[in-house]
């Protein structure tokens, strides 16, 4: 039997034999099987009571509670006598999704023959300030070339929203803030510079606010900076590898082949050759049409494969003159 409404579903599995036929009444019903919220801000408290009432002409006891995170029972009525109402208090803790939220509480019973019941909680957690589509930015850029990224940040408390201070220790980039809509809505940019140390490089940025339930809002900064001639992935992991299946499953092999790809910025005429110091590995490289990148398909030979951890090199022969050798690591375990 499924019950629902427009917002929230809830669904009592199995209720047992029945008397009457389909319209006859459960041995345990649910007067309130669902329960939806929203709220505003992920701390705010969440918590309810159920109640489930016992049609039979016994005492039912409460066994064991299944719940899904982060739901936590606080108490529940061990004993409840025939035609009486039994309770389920719920509170929601830690740590809370933002967005859509969708748990259940499943209780079973001691007596034979009683199924399970099972209540739904489904609801909508918004934060206070909200950083969209998400509160991270992911930049990368060529060396001596910028890109900039943005990020809205939105007000869904009742309260205007001041933004007082962007902190921010990398140098590798600058922040600037635009105001869209003051007190609600606002545009943070990252404009990553291309200069300096190049690689990935992961930095937080402290954005503080006038709300006093949260003055402080966090946003993780990713920046790639490559050289004009760089590769994808920057090195090679195959992973545990089983030597015998590999030897025998020609699917497997094809599966575990890795494919690195070599970008030339600007690039016509990219040639790419490699060499390595790891015997069972087979090198193709496959030029473009462009002449920007080449495709270098890296597979196993499977006769060679002992069993141990592998850590190699991958050497990279180019017709750039900037960049004539590119080294890409290489590791792995066969057993």
């Amino acid at each position: 039997m499924r019950a629902s409404c427009l917002c929230l579903t809830a669904v009592l599995l199995s209720l047992g034999p029945c008397l009457g036929g389909e319209d006859a009444e459960p041995q345990v019903s649910l007067p309130e099987p669902t329960y939806h919220f929203e709220i505003t801000g992920i701390s705010e408290p969440v918590e309810h009571i159920f109640q489930f009432r016992n049609n039979t002409k016994e005492t039912i006891e409460t066994a064991g509670i299944k719940v899904t995170p982060a739901l936590a029972v606080q108490n529940i009525s061990a004993r409840v006598l025939p035609g009486q109402m039994g309770m389920l208090r719920f509170q929601l803790g830690d740590p809370r999704p933002v967005g859509d939220y969708a748990g259940f509480i499943e209780v079973d019973f001691k007596n034979p023959g009683i199924s399970n019941i099972i209540f739904e909680i489904k609801g909508t957690i918004t934060p206070l300030i909200e950083a969209k589509p998400f509160p991270a930015f992911f930049v990368t850029t060529g060396r001596g070339q910028s890109k900039e990224a943005s990020i809205q940040l939105i007000n869904h408390d009742k309260e205007p929203l001041e933004i007082t201070r962007i902190e921010s220790a990398s140098t590798r980039y600058s922040l600037r803030l635009e105001t869209n809509q003051i007190g609600e809505r606002y545009t943070l940019f990252l404009k990553l510079n291309g200069e300096g140390k190049t690689g990935r490089a992961a930095d937080a940025i402290t954005v503080r606010t006038s709300n006093k339930k949260q003055p402080v809002l966090l946003i993780s900064a990713n920046t790639f900076v490559h050289e004009r001639v760089h590769t994808f992935p920057e090195d090679l992991d195959f992973g545990t590898i089983e030597a015998a299946q590999v030897r025998t499953n020609d699917a497997l092999r094809k599966t575990l082949t890795q494919i690195l790809m070599v970008y030339q910025d600007g690039g016509t005429n990219l040639q790419v050759t490699a060499k390595t110091d790891l015997p069972f590995l087979n090198i193709r490289p496959e030029p473009s049409k462009t002449g920007k990148q080449v495709q270098l398909e890296v597979a196993l030979k499977p006769q060679e494969l002992h069993a141990g951890d592998f850590q190699g090199h991958l050497q990279l022969l180019t017709n750039d003159r900037d960049f004539p050798t590119m080294e890409i690591a290489v590791r792995g375990r066969v057993q």
